[in-house]
């Protein structure tokens, strides 16, 4: 069963023009493309709107209505007439972001699903990130600010504070581990298809800590015990309510969870470190649980890396059982220990569980009034702006096949 999709919204309409007017200056201002099909269908839900990988667009009638009566109002607007009109155009780019990501080969062993909470979290946020980094600027592309004025002098918030709090401090804690840019550090994840956005995050670690230190084919391994402490974190972001906290509170929380990831991530890197400076040149792989094991021979073996547990493992117990019996002894009478076995590691690593023109159209400024935009009056504005202080997301799983929901608002 497939959720079903609102009335569509014609190409030759205004407020079609206006939704791939801002699509097309978010793919100029970024240099991407955007998966969208150029269909545009009105939300049914209370969802302000919906993106899907290589399908259509959806947006709320209430929410259309309001950029329409904005650019035809003859007076000034309130202020809940241009916040409504400014949140219809951030989440035009937010879902605009989704649709300029691909999802990634989420068979993979060490793929995170992007409907888990953990991959919630992570693709919910970096889409609000960079939607913030763009909207003015994309406001003023499309003439928006001129047709409305003051919109560019609020700052609307959205249900999606906690998301882009965690990730972005997450970031920094990245950058600051890391000693790279902030701009490298988030190319590094964003670009990276959705599955595999913690392994990237992993690998900003690994290579500017653990380069020359660790063996590269260890690599699976490590990346496991690195994002760990991350997913587990970020995952908690998805456990709060959109509908009972506010956008404040949101980041609050939020602030706290990604600082404990930060820390935990930090003392899993020394652990990590001190391992490699131990054991020097040809060092053994860490230790692992058998679970952890066969975790790491599954993904070494999809991506059709020759694996060298076995050998890691022989190397690393004969390496125990020869220092063992050539340790010295005090007294003549002392005896070996035997054969050193291989510790079990059961507290780190984890499963890494399962885890795109135009369409042509200006601004939708100037003209008569579309059908419908007297509607949008004060009041109605006014609840649409506020039922999007409270929409909720969730993932919509119903979707089969290739054309699969993004960032439920």
């Amino acid at each position: 069963m497939t959720t079903p999709l609102g009335r569509e919204i014609l190409p030759g309409t205004r407020e079609y023009q206006w939704v791939a007017s801002i699509v097309e200056a978010v793919e100029r201002r970024t240099g991407r493309p955007s998966s969208w099909n150029r269909r545009l269908h009105e939300e049914l839900s209370k969802r302000i709107g919906t993106s899907q990988i290589d399908g259509p667009m959806t947006m709320r009638r209430d929410f259309l209505d309001a950029v329409l009566h904005a650019y035809d109002a003859t007076g000034p607007l309130s202020l809940q007439e241009t916040a409504a009109a400014r949140l219809a155009a951030m989440y035009v780019v937010h879902e605009t972001d989704h649709q300029q990501h691909s999802v990634g080969d989420e068979t993979a062993p060490d793929a995170v699903a992007y409907t888990s909470p953990e991959g919630l979290a992570v693709t919910e946020g970096l889409a609000e990130i960079n939607r913030a980094r763009i909207v003015v600027q994309v406001i003023q592309d499309v003439g928006m600010d001129k047709a409305v004025p003051r919109i560019n002098d609020l700052t609307a918030p959205t249900v999606y504070a906690g998301y882009e709090t965690g990730v972005q401090d997450v970031l920094d804690g990245l950058q600051q581990i890391s000693g790279r840019s902030s701009e490298e550090v988030l190319t590094a994840v964003d670009r990276t298809p959705f599955a595999q956005r913690y392994n990237a995050m992993a690998d900003v670690v690994i290579d500017s800590r653990l380069d020359g230190l660790m063996p590269p084919e260890h690599r699976s391994q490590i990346r496991l015990r690195l994002t760990r402490p991350l997913r587990e974190e970020l995952a908690k972001l998805a456990d709060y309510d959109p509908d009972t906290e506010l956008p404040n509170a949101l980041s609050d929380r939020a602030r706290e969870t990604a600082a404990t990831a930060v820390q935990r991530l930090e003392s899993e890197l020394a652990d990590v470190e001190r391992h490699y400076q131990r054991h020097g040149d040809n060092p053994p792989r860490m230790p692992m649980s058998p679970e952890q094991r066969s975790l790491v021979e599954r993904i070494e073996a999809h991506y059709g890396r020759p694996s060298t547990l076995v050998t890691d493992h022989l190397r690393q117990f004969l390496t125990s059982h020869q220092t063992a019996a050539t340790r010295p002894t005090r007294a003549p009478t002392a005896t070996s220990t035997g054969p050193a076995t291989v510790a079990a590691d059961a507290g780190r690593g984890g499963a890494a569980a399962g885890a795109g023109a135009g369409a042509g159209g200006g601004a939708a400024a100037g003209g008569a009034a579309a059908s419908g935009a007297a509607a949008a009056s004060g009041a109605a504005t006014a609840a649409a702006v506020a039922a999007a202080a409270r929409d909720g997301w969730r993932p919509d799983r119903s979707r089969p096949g290739g054309s699969r929901p993004f960032g439920k608002e």
